[in-house]
């Protein structure tokens, strides 16, 4: 008999499971950073909104090097984020293999159908404006 307090072995990443399952605010949490560390790299790989001065640090000491470091600090805020949004994108991927894709006929059609809809509804609403205005000039007119 199982003890009910086991769960069951999972493959892949022991990190991806622990955001997964114990800690789903941290996950949220990983993402906002590496947004922020992203957009920091970006800021700092512009060079105009801010600006690294510290140029006497031998990482600091030429703009190349300021470059490098940014680009750097991007990845690095790419990483976090791609890594803390995967448990939310991953499982749609194995949904799509499930997905039945229509045929080129069927797409032809539905597309049809789409666009004749989207035309009698063009054709509807032009004939209401040139009904209704003419009304509502008069009312305009009267004061109303």
């Amino acid at each position: 008999m199982a003890n009910p307090k086991e769960q069951p072995k999972t493959t892949g990443s022991k990190v991806m499971e622990i955001l997964r399952k114990e800690y789903p605010f941290e996950g949220m949490l990983l993402a906002l950073l590496g947004a922020i560390v992203l957009i920091l790299g970006v800021y700092i790989f512009e060079g105009q909104v801010l600006q690294i001065r510290l140029t006497d640090w031998w990482i600091f000491a030429t703009p190349l090097r300021i470059t490098i470091f940014a680009v750097l600090v991007g990845l690095i805020g790419l990483t976090a984020l791609l890594y803390a949004l995967a448990p939310f994108f991953i499982p749609s991927f194995k949904e799509m293999n499930r997905v039945s894709w229509p045929n080129r006929e069927t797409m032809y059609n539905h597309t049809a159908r789409v666009f004749g809809f989207l035309i009698f509804l063009a054709v509807t609403f032009i004939l209401y404006d040139l009904v209704f205005q003419p009304i509502f000039a008069f009312l305009y007119d009267l004061g109303v």
